[in-house]
């Protein structure tokens, strides 16, 4: 089990996922791929913590800087906001920009991603923030977890 605090909040879960060619094959534009767990280590800072991946060759080495996002949002909408001002969005109707964006639901919260390569960055990605149901947006950059097993609690 691994632990991120981030000041307010902190951040409990099982696993660390990766994407592995179900081949071996290595290429980003391989379409066949698995989903595994990742070893990781955490780095904590005082409110925030860098990960990064150890298992192997296909390890998402990072590091993956998670950190509650200021000033605080609270709100999905501003969430997406939020992920889209990093895109270049000349040449991008609104409509492709809204398609990379995506929101799961979850027990603790709304899980909302950017997938890069639907804007035509290459090799791509999917960046992540969380939106607790009683707390602020949470950057995980493009640390992908168990979002399931996902569990997040005040900070003692």
């Amino acid at each position: 089990m691994y632990s991120i605090a981030l000041g307010l909040l902190t951040l409990d879960f099982g696993a660390a996922l990766i994407s592995a060619p179900s081949n071996g094959d290595y290429d980003w534009m391989n379409e066949d791929w698995s989903h595994i767990r990742q070893e990781i280590a955490v780095i904590q800072g005082e409110t925030s913590a860098k990960v990064i991946g150890v298992t192997g060759r296909f390890a998402e080495k990072g590091p993956h800087v998670v950190e509650i996002l200021l000033p605080h949002i609270f709100v999905e909408n501003e969430v997406v906001e939020h992920l889209l001002a990093k895109a270049d969005s000349s040449g991008l109707g609104k409509t492709k920009l809204r398609e990379a964006v995506r929101t799961t639901c979850f027990s603790w919260g709304k899980l909302v991603s950017l997938n890069w390569s639907k804007l035509g960055y290459a090799p791509g990605g999917t960046e992540y923030c969380i939106l607790p149901i009683d707390g602020p947006a949470i950057s995980m950059g493009f640390l992908r977890l168990d979002w399931a097993g996902l569990r997040i609690r005040p900070s003692s």
